[in-house]
């Protein structure tokens, strides 16, 4: 196959989608949808991707970094004036181009590599990626001649009633041999009505002199554009059917599996259950053995063999091997929870590590601390980090009884195998093996009741 290239026409803004975004950074299932097409066309035949940007083009080369080339689009003159902007980049160079829009993010791998596959085979100049709809409505209609050759796409705006009946409509995906592209798009005239330069124009250019034919689409879903809030929806359907159905077919158990949502790059080990209304995205790993849910998200989770997740919240932590985390617990921040730990109700971590064995049953706070191993905090300890200016850290030894209700004051370190009598606030640091107590005078009053409430003499 001759070198393949990809043009991503990334440039616009995208006013129906209500947003301050780019349209094309979106997120479809909290990853950009730019994202998607740029991973996809990476592990496609495509050799080179480039972007064409414009609006915010600081958002989207923030997420694509140096993984493609980007040309810059100034001036918002449609489809043809974006793919013009290239030239600088593919016109000198020998192959074929693929162009596709940055709001197209569930054409898959092996369509990609048998659109180009199909462009060769049939040798085309150009191949028009075409779908078919019973209610073609807002689609540009592809135009055949009497001898079915395609001759035009016509928006649907300039439609006559005739076309308008047409079924067959543009995707918005073409392949162009790269010798003949640029010359062709510096021939497209301005639309008046819009006052912009229809890369669909290049059709009725190269009839004649050029080699012109299209590839149909059966699932036109698979070309779908998100243009607004409602096909953002639309589009996660489509992708959590298909990821949750990949999960399964993997060996993953999924209760209810229309109300779980799987992210794009998640791994899940089979042996793992899914319980419902849960959300698992990001770079997320879950390991063999582990269940997680009911209702609960994790973002960027680490989650190892044989855990118990269930009610809870996770960002950008770490749970080890056979730890239960929940109900209703929240770890973030970098939380790193070792082995066998109970991160149990109610209970926040947050940037903060423990060794093996360590449990906080209930109604506490671990924040910028390292805990070791088997360490008991009781009901209601916290360890106090933000002095109103500044975060501090706790550092908390191996075989430490936290009794409850205790108020832990960072900066602190608590030696092994160290007592916290419950109700106490330690703000100094505390030896190995020591029973610390720091708590108020108790004092009992007799009969007090009884004095606050005697009655008074009769007269």
């Amino acid at each position: 196959m001759k070198k393949t290239y990809a043009l991503v026409l990334a440039a616009g803004k995208g006013t129906r989608m209500k947003t301050e975004l780019p349209k094309c950074a979106f997120p479809i299932l909290k990853k950009p949808m730019i994202a998607y097409i740029v991973e996809k066309l990476e592990r496609s035949a495509i050799d080179e991707t480039v972007v064409v940007v414009g609006h915010k083009k600081e958002v989207l080369k923030d997420i694509l970094k140096d993984r493609v080339t980007y040309v810059e689009q100034t001036e918002m003159l449609g489809t043809g004036h974006a793919a013009l902007q290239a030239e600088a980049v593919l016109a000198d160079k020998e192959g074929v181009t693929l162009i596709l829009p940055g709001d197209m993010p569930l054409m898959p791998v092996k369509l990609t590599n048998k659109i180009l596959q199909a462009h060769e085979t049939m040798g085309n100049d150009l191949t028009v990626v075409s779908m078919t709809f019973n209610n073609p409505k807002s689609y540009g209609r592809i135009v055949r001649d009497k001898y079915g050759m395609v001759s035009a796409i016509v928006e649907d705006k300039d439609c006559s009633d005739e076309q308008k009946h047409i079924k067959e409509v543009n995707s918005g995906v073409y392949v162009v041999n790269n010798k003949i592209l640029f010359k062709i798009l510096k021939q497209i005239k301005l639309n008046d009505r819009k006052g912009e330069y229809y890369i669909t124009d290049m059709i009725a250019l190269m009839k004649h002199d050029y080699k012109v034919g299209a590839f149909g689409v059966y699932d036109a879903h698979l070309m779908m554009g998100v243009n607004d809030l409602y096909s953002v929806s639309v589009a996660e359907r489509y992708l959590r059917d298909e990821i949750n159905k990949g999960h399964m077919l993997s060996g993953v158990q999924m209760v209810a599996p229309n109300t779980i949502t799987i992210g794009h790059n998640v791994i899940i080990e089979p042996g793992v259950t899914i319980m419902p209304n849960t959300t698992i995205t990001g770079l997320s790993t879950v390991r063999e053995g582990s269940v997680i849910g009911p209702n609960t998200e994790i973002h960027n989770g680490n989650i190892d063999e044989y855990c118990q997740v269930k009610h809870s919240l996770i960002y950008d932590s770490i749970v080890g091997a056979h730890t239960t985390v929940g109900p209703f617990a929240h770890l973030r921040n970098g939380a790193n929870i070792g082995d066998h730990n109970r991160v149990g109700n109610f209970v926040e971590v947050k940037n903060s590590t423990t060794g093996s064995g360590t449990k906080a049953a209930h109604l506490s706070y671990i924040g910028d601390s390292e805990v070791g191993s088997r360490v008991n905090f009781g009901c209601g300890s916290i360890t106090v980090n933000y002095d109103g200016v500044n975060k501090h850290k706790t550092k908390i030894g191996n075989d430490v009884f936290v009794g409850c209700n205790v108020n832990m004051v960072a900066p602190l370190e608590i030696g092994d195998e160290v007592f916290i009598a419950a109700g106490s606030t330690v703000t100094e640091n505390v030896p190995k093996g020591s029973l610390t107590i720091e708590r108020g005078q108790q004092i009992n009053k007799d009969a007090y009741f009884n004095n606050l409430i005697k009655p008074k003499a009769k007269k």
